[in-house]
């Protein structure tokens, strides 16, 4: 079960990542710093094609500069995603051409493709995901579930700034 989990999510991230290679072909941008998030435990909504689940994340630039807190909402928009006592963190690094450290520039929604398969341990990952207007991309660098379940799809992340 656990084998055919992964290669169900392997196949269907193939494009994705077909996709993300050739993105960075290109002269990639700066890595400006680290995006960690949380998702709260008992948020959201969990369909078979469609999950949300709400988040809280900082932000730490690779310049000086203080940290930036967000919140927002992560999950599978078209796809599936079954999920038993899950816990989880996500990480990504940060990359964007013009960044100011401070300005909340983090805010938007990014889209992707990804999926992971777990049972104690999770394997997968999203691949590289953007924001609309392709000037920041959040690169998976990290992240931790807890429980049982599979999930495969589009992917996205909405962050709004939390302003102290």
């Amino acid at each position: 079960m656990k084998r055919m989990l992964a290669g169900l999510c392997a196949a269907l991230l193939i494009p994705a990542f077909t996709a993300a290679l050739a993105r960075d072909r290109d002269a990639p941008p700066p890595r400006v710093g680290t995006l960690n998030c949380k998702i709260l435990p008992h948020s959201g909504i969990n369909l078979l094609i469609h999950s949300t689940r709400d988040i809280e994340c900082t932000f730490e630039s690779n310049a000086e500069g203080p940290s930036e807190r967000y919140k927002g909402e992560t999950g599978i928009g078209f796809g599936f995603d079954v999920a038993f006592g899950r816990n989880s963190t996500l990480d990504y690094a940060v990359f964007a051409g013009q960044f100011k450290p401070g300005t909340h520039q983090l805010a938007g929604k990014y889209e992707g493709m990804g999926g992971d398969a777990t049972l104690g341990v999770s394997i997968g990952q999203t691949s590289p995901i953007q924001n609309r207007a392709g000037t920041i991309r959040l690169q998976p660098i990290g992240g931790k579930n807890k429980g049982a379940g599979a999930s495969a799809g589009y992917t996205y992340l909405y962050l709004q700034a939390v302003k102290e």
